[in-house]
């Protein structure tokens, strides 16, 4: 980004050619040109953006603090804020599954989905899955047949749930340390920052088998944040805090 220092928070392709970035220092959400860096448009929103996630074409939900989920209309080159939903919880992630929004809370650890309109369906806490299953669940991605991963950064695992939040696994490895950002690329290949490690660490969560895909000899340092491009098969990898470059690698 070709711009002043910023807190990049989140990520996400929203075409071929832009992605939407979380300014947190300066309450922004921007869209970005992606082959080419730059700021095409930019919304200020209501409090520092966490977290976004593609809803349907042309709109997207945003976690702020203050407990709101900002939805934000996304055209081609432009921005439009929408509607925003009052929730009971800091929101850290969030994602999109069945329609529903799915969140996750730092504060009080725990996963929660909802409708659209803030209506609670499902809760998973550590009192309802009868162990500390969370401590820090900060980041949530939902893949393509339907299930939700959750990044904790302070039990370094990734927790696999179901279209309800019922908890079908949980992987630990030791390529997995400070784990932040999630995106799921396929039925089989999940990506996540190992900002413990500089690395980027390919998890299969079929079998649970993991491979550190990108590391510091690639310029990788505290990596936070990632999104997949399908199209162009890029992966975009922005650092913790306070940093002036997406960094973009080639998937082959």
């Amino acid at each position: 980004m070709d711009r002043q220092v910023c807190d990049i928070r989140d990520i996400a392709v929203v075409s071929p050619t832009e992605m939407l970035v979380c300014d947190c220092d300066q309450t922004k959400v921007n869209l970005v040109d992606s082959t080419v860096g730059g700021v095409v448009a930019s919304v200020t929103v209501p409090d520092m953006p966490r977290r976004i996630c593609l809803l349907s074409e042309g709109m997207v939900a945003v976690s702020l603090s203050g407990e709101k989920v900002q939805f934000i209309k996304v055209g081609h080159g432009s921005l439009t804020l929408d509607r925003v939903l009052e929730v009971d919880k800091y929101i850290s992630g969030i994602t999109t599954l069945d329609t529903c929004l799915v969140t996750s809370s730092i504060d009080t650890p725990c996963v929660e989905m909802m409708s659209m309109d803030g209506k609670l369906m499902h809760t998973l806490d550590n009192q309802t899955a009868g162990r500390e299953l969370f401590m820090k669940p900060i980041f949530l991605t939902s893949s393509r047949n339907g299930y939700i991963y959750v990044t904790d950064w302070k039990t370094n695992t990734v927790t696999k749930l179901d279209n309800t939040l019922n908890v079908l696994m949980t992987y630990t490895d030791p390529s997995l340390q400070g784990i932040y950002g999630i995106v799921s690329i396929s039925r089989d290949q999940l990506l996540v920052c190992s900002q413990g490690n500089h690395s980027i660490v390919l998890l299969n969560p079929r079998t649970g088998n993991t491979n550190i895909l990108l590391g510091e000899q690639d310029g990788l340092k505290n990596p936070y944040a990632l999104t997949y491009c399908h199209t162009q098969r890029k992966l975009f990898v922005a650092p913790w805090y306070n940093t002036t470059h997406i960094q973009v690698y080639t998937l082959v």
